[in-house]
């Protein structure tokens, strides 16, 4: 049994690795902004979930677990925030240009007209 739990310990640390690796790759290749930072944020979040997972898997104490879990909680929590202010810190300071109807221009001039 623990040679099982080794093995799928490292075949999830290394798909982890892997999904970091394209996530740098893509945040490098795509042209726009926003694919860019999808890029750099969903893919590291689905790699350092698998790597916490795997490194759980293969060392099985109880702290080590405690910290790997832990550290994918804090890293899917600031991926998303860190990944969230800069879209719209882009969107309010860059203005690129996008593809379809802008939403959140109308939500922000609805929100300047009635500031209450």
């Amino acid at each position: 049994m623990s040679d099982a739990l080794d093995v799928l310990g490292g075949v999830l640390l290394v798909l982890g690795a892997t999904f970091v690796l394209l996530a740098g790759v893509g945040a490098v290749r795509f042209d726009d902004t926003y694919a860019r930072m999808h890029a750099a944020a969903k893919a590291p979040a689905l790699g350092v979930l698998l790597i916490g997972l795997g490194t759980a898997l293969t060392i099985r104490t109880t702290p080590a677990v405690i910290a790997s879990l832990l550290v994918v909680l804090l890293q899917l929590i600031a991926g998303t925030v860190g990944t969230h202010i800069l879209g719209r810190s882009v969107y309010r300071f860059v203005r690129p240009p996008l593809g379809g109807p802008d939403e959140l221009a109308d939500v922000e001039q609805a929100d300047q007209a009635d500031p209450s």
